[in-house]
């Protein structure tokens, strides 16, 4: 597991603050799957195995 600064978790509390976890996942899932490298195709899958596993 990568592991997260203090920088990162407070930009991640102010996010949480407005947006969803879902809705955060959605989007970044739809922005990755618009990209044409192989890590953006793996990381809009990882973000949709997650929110059909956790959050369905």
């Amino acid at each position: 597991m990568k592991k997260v600064n203090l920088n990162e978790l407070a930009a991640l509390q102010l996010v949480f603050e407005f947006i969803s976890v879902p809705e955060l996942l959605t989007a970044t899932m739809n922005d990755f799957s618009k990209g044409t490298s192989i890590k953006d195709k793996e990381n809009a899958d990882l973000c949709y195995k997650a929110l059909e596993s956790f959050l369905k």
